[in-house]
């Protein structure tokens, strides 16, 4: 009983990591459940195991094999699906996405509107921006840390 309690904690804390990671919670479910598969799974398995349509289960193998976490084999007709770990390289790419994506673009923007706001706007602006430049100078230095320290990366 405590390994399947285990299974399920595991199952939904991986699918809370692929949703933050921009993922959808049926790819999260599916990597997972491969995650902890001793074989490759099919379409089918995949589906009942997680009462899932077989087309829900599709789309996310499609969209988790272009991301290279889901490698795919086929035998005859037969499409046979296994997780690659992955966790350490997409969790290092969020703070450069985040930064490059949704922190600089805010800032510019925040800055545009600081430019067109009136006195009271301009006070409330300002303390955004400040934080954002905050957020910048920490993303900055997670990423210099892990570009310094790829020793933790390379050892097994």
């Amino acid at each position: 009983m405590r390994a399947r309690t285990e299974r399920r904690k595991f199952i939904e804390i991986v699918e809370r990591i692929m949703v933050r990671w921009g993922y959808t919670a049926t790819d999260g479910k599916v990597y997972a459940i491969l995650l902890l598969s001793n074989r490759p799974m099919t379409i089918a398995e995949l589906a009942k195991e997680t009462g899932l349509s077989r087309s829900s289960i599709s789309v996310a193998l499609s969209r988790l094999v272009r991301e290279y976490l889901v490698t795919c084999r086929r035998e005859g007709r037969t499409k046979y699906f296994t997780a690659v770990p992955a966790f350490l390289e997409k969790f290092l790419r969020q703070p450069r996405e985040t930064l490059e994506r949704e922190v600089r673009p805010l800032e510019k923007i925040v800055e545009a509107m600081i430019e067109k706001s009136d006195d009271e706007m301009r006070g409330r602006l300002e303390a955004i921006l400040n934080d954002l430049k905050k957020l910048e100078c920490v993303l900055e230095r997670i990423i210099r840390l892990e570009e310094e320290e790829s020793e933790c990366l390379t050892s097994s």
